[in-house]
């Protein structure tokens, strides 16, 4: 994946650890389970990136969680303050060269049901190395908590694929914002 090439630095990466299990099916699973149990979930991290060098690249790791109601009325609280850069994609869309946040809604019969979204929070973060302000690092981000979240929201058969578009079509929304 170009975004996850361009983000670490590195074309070859080590495989999962022994016993480690991830996946976007997996941390679905995860999703599900901790929804029905207590109306939300602690998440998963779905995939992991180290390059094979171990100290030329830079790690990435991605990450799904369902909301409570409490953390999604925050997710606007950043606006204007100024950190992230906002997106129009999905719900919502925080970007910095280092990280990536998405928020989607899952109207799904595996969560609450058809006609009843439940809110997802996918994140990306880069370790090490990406401070400042690089827009095309940003875009990357976004290509990568873009398209790990389409596949989640369809492992997780939410209507409408939670409203993100198949294809990425990076649309900056505000100036700056600030992280929590």
């Amino acid at each position: 994946m170009r975004g996850v090439e361009e983000l670490t630095g590195a074309t070859r990466f080590q495989p999962p650890e022994e016993g480690r299990s991830l996946g976007v099916e997996w941390v679905a699973d995860v999703l599900v389970r901790g929804y029905a149990k207590a109306g939300g979930s602690l998440g998963g991290e779905a995939c992991r990136a180290v390059p094979v060098d171990g100290g030329g690249g830079r790690r990435l790791s991605l990450g799904f969680a369902i909301e409570s109601e409490a953390q999604r009325s925050g997710e606007h609280s950043e606006s204007g303050q100024g950190h992230y850069w906002e997106y129009d994609l999905g719900r919502n869309a925080l970007a910095i060269s280092r990280q990536a946040k998405l928020f989607f809604d899952c109207a799904s019969v595996r969560l609450a049901g058809l006609g009843r979204p439940v809110p997802v929070r996918a994140v990306v973060d880069v370790s090490d190395g990406l401070d400042g302000d690089q827009p095309a690092l940003r875009e990357a981000n976004l290509a990568v908590v873009h398209s790990a979240s389409l596949a989640m929201a369809r492992e997780l058969g939410c209507e409408d694929h939670g409203n993100l578009p198949d294809r990425l079509l990076v649309r900056q929304r505000t100036v700056r914002t600030i992280a929590p």
